[in-house]
């Protein structure tokens, strides 16, 4: 069958001499694999920035249930442009939120609401005159929220987050994963919306903490370029 679809690009890999395959995540389809053939040729008419990291993009394609590459017919810009420059910081963010949702997402799951979560994400980023410098700590907590596992924000007064229950407690000794005191307290903030600024080394922690809270929910991010991301924002 065929369809049309909003889309976001994730990732691609080389294939043969001018072909790749990319993943994308379709709002229609969920995520998918495509092959795209003769994209790295000269003569090919496809741009191959259109499946960089978190590229909005619309297409026409093609679905085959049960086939695991699927074809992409025509494929354009959403804002039928590429911004200029190069800001390395947005790279950065984009290449993150594109690698952590490769990991995350399920072929062939549509889940529209996320996808519109992502869409917007992708938005901000290059709409934003200033980047929140808490960006990636914010995205991994929002993004748990569909997926079932977002931190509790009760026994708030607990001054440990277990990263085992997603719970605060303050029974420390009990614990084999979790955030000390201060790490904690920012955590908290985060969840409640409110505007803090976090120290680089406590930002740093807590970032990784929240990738090893993803391992311990089943969602294990491996590879991760967080060092990237770090040293892009570090202040």
């Amino acid at each position: 069958m065929k369809y049309k679809s909003r889309a976001i690009a994730l990732s691609y890999l080389k294939q043969g001499e001018s072909s790749i395959i990319s993943k994308i995540f379709t709002e229609e389809k969920g995520l998918q694999s495509f092959i795209i053939k003769g994209v790295r040729s000269k003569k090919s008419k496809k741009n191959l920035g259109l499946f960089q990291a978190l590229q909005l993009v619309n297409i026409n394609a093609s679905y085959i249930p049960k086939k695991n590459l699927q074809y992409i017919i025509e494929i354009s810009l959403e804002q039928n442009k590429i911004h200029s420059g190069i800001d390395m910081t947005r790279k950065f963010l984009a290449i993150f939120v594109a690698e952590v949702l490769s990991k995350v997402l399920m072929e062939r799951e549509d889940n529209k609401l996320l996808f519109k979560f992502i869409w917007e994400i992708k938005k901000s980023l290059d709409d934003s005159k200033k980047i929140d410098i808490n960006f990636p700590l914010i995205f991994l907590i929002r993004l748990s929220e569909f997926l079932g596992f977002s931190p509790s924000k009760e026994e708030s007064s607990g001054h440990y987050f277990n990263m085992e229950t997603g719970e605060f407690t303050n029974n420390q000794s009990e614990l084999n994963h979790y955030l000390e005191k201060e790490d904690s307290m920012y955590l908290k903030s985060l969840l409640e919306n409110e505007k803090i600024l976090i120290p680089y080394q406590n930002r740093n922690h807590i970032l990784l903490s929240l990738i090893q809270y993803y391992k311990l929910q089943h969602h294990e991010l491996k590879n991760m370029t967080s060092h990237l991301i770090i040293e892009s924002l570090r202040k």
